[in-house]
């Protein structure tokens, strides 16, 4: 079970003004730490651009996740001839599936 880390708010300091520039939120940085800034400011500029496609990424999964599925109960004869290929269920001209299943030779609903 992981701990949790709890920050009573009055403990939690807000700062106003949002600055882009990392090295704005200093007064003085040492040359000793220039390089760490570098390394700072490449990792906020990927979290940024991470954010930014954050929500195409959840949109695109999505819609590959189908809203809801369909169930087709067959006898086994059925489903041996769906997967051999002599049945196939029916589908409307706008390729939604329907609930027959179709010799594909002759294109007739097959009766169970």
């Amino acid at each position: 079970m992981e701990d949790v880390i709890y920050i009573p708010l009055e403990d939690v300091e807000v700062i106003e003004g949002y600055k882009e520039n990392i090295s704005d939120h200093f007064e003085e940085i040492p040359d000793i730490a220039d390089s760490i800034l570098r390394g700072a400011k490449q990792a906020f500029s990927k979290i940024e651009e991470m954010l930014y496609s954050a929500p195409a990424f959840i949109n695109a999964v999505k819609a590959a996740v189908p809203e809801e599925a369909l169930q087709a109960v067959m006898t086994d004869e059925q489903k041996a001839q769906v997967a051999k290929g002599a049945l196939k269920l029916m589908t409307k001209k706008d390729g939604t599936l329907m609930a027959n299943l179709v010799n594909p030779e002759t294109n007739k609903s097959v009766e169970e």
